[in-house]
């Protein structure tokens, strides 16, 4: 390609760098960011807009594409300081990552390299926003994979498009409605509940919409045949600026990590076309305030450093976490920053500048011939690839079932003492309803130790009392699980063919998550809700007495320790978002109110008071020398015995109370 004479801005160095600091800011901690992420339109825009505008002028000047230069000079750009990462990468999995990373590294570095770590995310159900325990180190490449997807095609596109059309303002009208057709397609494919994120989020054809923006802006700014560079009148220029300012920062507070709107209402689209507007301002040439702010040097040079600082920011920031540092998030945070810019810096003054001027030669010079080239590309793929697949080899198996601790042997320790021991056989059977806790409480019930009582398990993992979605932040919803409907349906059918006498109803921490009823969001402290769960309860008691029971007792919550790592990843965001729901997990005072209130106003209803038994000095991580929970969720195999002895005990004399 003959020398573009497109004149460098710094303003749109600047532009990258700014939203590049403030992006890995978000990732180091400072979640009021929150609507960083919508920053990765810009830089879709704005790749989309620098790499098209040079292809056109390319072909205005010369009259064709080389598109084998055109690829070379991106291998050039793109793979050394993803070589050093994807090094760095595999030795942090082998010595540091837990098991479920390393055992997938091997994936992981393989779909990086191929530049399809977007569809292997989706494919995986990975939640972008379910905090970094457990995330891949890589993957933040998912945007990689999506330029790169486009890198492939766009010289054709350009060509074709080019080929029909003379009109350049034709052919931006077109690459425009392809961005309006993925907006549209955006919302087709919605985002409705938790299933939906990773496609609409990672997806190539979701994403694509801001690289219309960006190829189209390209096209109509490119050079024509005589070199010139079209104009835009100033007004519009600065108007562009004060717009695309003010839209592309003020998605930082106004975007939430799941702002349904985004990809249901096209609101990425309008971000698109701000962003667009922004880089419009900074690529024209006559002096104005965008280029005084934006040009700045330090900004400039952050822009210059982006692509290693967004290489390095993730996995230095999952290496070297606020756990290094005792917890300490502001210490973490400068260190991090300041490993993750020294990172980017001497990788692109030693590695990819020498690269990008040189080839390969610039970093080995005695590499002369076109297959000594084509092995310093082909070697460290193959290297980094068996390295990661050896790694995934070395994790440990997880695939079975996880080992399951003895229960101390003889009989099991009081809970309170001088609890109400149970009387066999009163009552004979009992039914067990509710979430994924007394699930495994009544898989694990130990028979041996409780003879003249059999327990049926009604219980389902992460089935929810209610059937209204949940929601774990404002634009995040999650509906019932197929097995959960199913199990709602069938146990009063099944509950009657046991004969099973008693129904034990667990209370569950999951009524402490806002539901959406009628498209409204509820929470504890909003009557209609209140009045759900009690109708909801109204119904589990009389589906029983319609199966014949004799009697319904509803264990309240007790108290827990609220860890991130303790729930699914894809309801991390709770943490942020909403802090009286993670309060409320901790203290289930609210739940436990309505709870009693609602046991007082049935005769045929007993309160076992597991929260009063458990909580009575706080959270207590130990009772008897024995671990109570083993995830800070589910009851530990260890402390199962125990809480049967206390829960058996207290149905028992209730169930011999209600006695006629």
């Amino acid at each position: 390609m003959a020398r573009s004479r497109l004149a460098h801005s710094p303003a749109l160095d600047g532009v990258r760098g700014l939203f590049m600091l403030c992006f890995m800011a978000f990732h180091f901690g400072a979640t009021w960011l929150s609507g960083a992420w919508v920053g990765i339109n810009l830089f879709f825009v704005l790749s989309a807009f620098l790499i098209t505008r040079l292809l056109v002028e390319e072909k205005m000047l010369r009259g064709g594409i080389d598109a084998i230069a055109f690829y070379r000079r991106r291998a050039r750009r793109l793979l050394p300081a993803l070589f050093l990462v994807l090094g760095f990468v595999v030795v942090y999995a082998f010595l540091w990552a837990d098991e479920t990373v390393r055992s997938k590294i091997g994936g992981d570095v393989l779909a990086t390299l191929g530049y399809v770590m977007n569809w292997r995310l989706i494919g995986e159900g990975d939640q972008y926003f379910g905090t970094q325990g457990g995330a891949s180190p890589l993957r933040h490449a998912w945007t990689l994979a999506i330029e790169e997807q486009f890198y492939v095609l766009v010289p054709f596109v350009v060509l074709g498009l080019l080929a029909l059309a003379r009109s350049r303002r034709l052919i931006t009208l077109v690459l425009l409605v392809g961005a309006v057709t993925s907006a549209v397609w955006t919302a087709v494919v919605g985002f409705h509940d938790a299933g939906d994120y990773p496609r609409v989020y990672y997806g190539t054809d979701t994403r694509a919409q801001a690289l219309f923006v960006g190829a189209a802006l390209g096209v109509w700014l490119a050079p024509g045949a005589n070199g010139r560079v079209p104009t835009v009148s100033r007004p519009v220029v600065v108007a562009s600026g004060v717009v695309g300012v003010v839209s592309s920062i003020g998605a930082f507070f106004v975007v939430g990590p799941y702002s349904a709107w985004m990809f249901n209402l096209g609101g990425m689209f309008v971000f698109a076309l701000g962003a667009a507007l922004l880089v419009l301002a900074c690529a024209d040439e006559r002096p104005s305030w965008v280029h005084t702010v934006f040009g700045w040097r330090p900004l400039a040079y952050a822009g210059r450093l982006s692509y290693g600082l967004y290489l390095w920011h993730w996995p230095i920031r999952l290496a070297f976490g606020p756990e290094r540092f005792g917890g300490n998030a502001v210490i973490a945070f400068v260190v991090d920053a300041a490993l993750t810019v020294a990172a980017a810096h001497l990788s692109y003054q030693y590695i990819e500048r020498p690269v990008l001027r040189k080839g390969v030669r610039g970093l080995f010079p005695s590499v002369r011939s076109a297959s000594g080239v084509a092995a310093a590309v082909v070697a460290p793929v193959i290297a980094l690839a068996g390295t990661g697949f050896a790694v995934a080899q070395s994790a440990p198996d997880t695939s079975g079932s996880p080992p399951v601790a003895a229960a101390p042997a003889g009989p099991p320790p009081e809970l309170v003492e001088g609890q109400a021991g149970y009387e066999p056989e009163e009552p004979a059977r009992i039914g067990v309803y509710g979430d994924s806790v007394p699930f495994y409480l009544a898989d694990r019930f130990p028979a041996d130790a409780f003879p003249g009582v059999t327990v049926h398990n009604y219980a389902k993992e992460g089935c929810d009392l209610l059937s209204a979605p949940m929601s774990w932040a404002p634009g995040f919803q999650m509906g019932n699980q197929p097995e959960c409907v199913a199990m709602k349906e069938e146990w009063p059918q099944q509950f009657e063919q046991a004969g099973d006498e008693v129904l034990v109803i667990f209370a569950s921490p999951l009524l402490a998550v806002p539901h959406v009823v009628e498209g409204e969001r509820l929470w504890l402290d909003d009557e209609a809700y209140l009045e759900l769960i009690t109708d909801r309860l109204d119904t589990v008691r009389r589906e029983a007495n319609d199966a014949g029971a004799q009697q319904v007792q509803i264990v309240n919550v007790p108290c827990r320790k609220p860890v991130k790592e303790s729930i699914p990843e894809e309801f991390r965001v709770v943490f942020d978002s909403s802090p009286h729901v993670v309060q409320e997990y901790k203290d289930p005072k609210r739940i436990n109110s309505l709870v009693a209130e609602w046991a007082r106003g049935h005769d045929d209803v007993a309160l076992v008071d597991l929260h009063g038994a458990l909580c009575s000095d706080g959270y207590q991580a130990k009772i008897q020398g024995i671990q109570v929970f083993n995830d800070f969720l589910h009851f530990s195999p260890e402390a199962t015995p125990m809480i049967w002895d206390h829960l058996l005990g207290r149905v028992s004399e209730s169930y011999e109370q209600a006695a006629p």
